[in-house]
């Protein structure tokens, strides 16, 4: 439970008091473990390294908050309005975010693992170094956003928005991309492998480096492989296999062999019934 103490002072306070507060006592761990804070205007608070594990934050005002280092673990952001919020080296590992807005925020070298961004809008937000493994982003809008060196093992992000991402040695493996629109990604040393996936993909461009873009004619890859041709022309994408590609090439040449045995065949029977 939440210290009483803490908690009336936080919900008392103004933003100026509270931080006075925090600078006089900076030895003073704040504890608001399971605090219902649901709809508290906190923007502006100093809330780093504080303890909000299992707290109810869903559509607190977090504008320009300071939650860098804080525990966040199973907190509810559901609905949350966190614009240029500070969630650096923060522990948010299976929190909510339903539907948040997250819009310039920095999640930079935080935990993220298993944690629910799905129609999160997270757009021009930083998420460097961030582990964001098992997460869920699916349907989110992540326009602009950072994932440079981030660990998206394993994660959601099926019909994402991730237009002009920065996925610069991004770890994807294993990752769902499917339906999501990513024209404009920066691709440069990601890592992906035959797991990951992008069924259905938006993507009229990309650039294999910062300065070097790569264009299509296709708005929408049908398949994984046919959006990994795009790519692989231009660029060397670590630890890719390219069985399925292979696979459907060679179900095409057996095809095409079919129908030329096939047309021997019928000009070989109409040449004997004419005979």
């Amino acid at each position: 439970m939440a210290n009483q103490k803490h908690l009336q002072l936080l919900l008392s306070s103004s933003a100026t008091n509270w931080n006075n507060w925090r600078q006089e006592n900076p030895h003073i761990v704040i504890d608001l473990q399971n605090a219902n804070l649901s709809k508290c205007n906190l923007s502006q608070f100093n809330l780093k390294e504080a303890n909000l594990e299992k707290a109810d934050l869903s559509q607190a005002n977090l504008t320009k908050t300071n939650l860098s280092k804080a525990n966040l673990t199973k907190a509810n952001f559901t609905k949350v309005y966190g614009r240029d919020a500070n969630f650096s080296l923060a522990n948010l590992q299976d929190a909510n975010c339903f539907n948040a807005y997250f819009i310039q925020a920095d999640f930079s070298k935080s935990c993220l693992l298993g944690v629910n961004f799905q129609e999160a809008n997270c757009t021009e937000s930083f998420f460097i170094g961030s582990n964001l493994s098992y997460a869920n982003l699916s349907r989110g809008i992540f326009r602009g956003v950072s994932f440079v060196e981030a660990n998206l093992k394993e994660a959601n992000l099926r019909e994402i928005i991730l237009n002009e991402g920065d996925l610069t040695a991004a770890k994807a493996n294993n990752t769902d991309f499917s339906q999501g629109t990513l024209t404009g990604i920066i691709i440069e040393d990601w890592q992906i492998n035959d797991f990951t996936k992008f069924e259905q993909v938006i993507c009229n461009y990309l650039f294999v480096s910062s300065q070097e873009k790569i264009t299509t004619d296709f708005q929408c890859f049908p398949h994984t492989s046919s959006f990994l041709q795009f790519a692989l022309n231009k660029n060397s994408i670590n630890d890719v296999k390219l069985n399925e590609v292979i696979n459907i090439l060679e179900i095409k040449k057996m095809a095409i062999e079919e129908q030329i045995q096939q047309l021997i065949n019928n000009n070989t029977n109409q040449h004997l019934m004419a005979s």
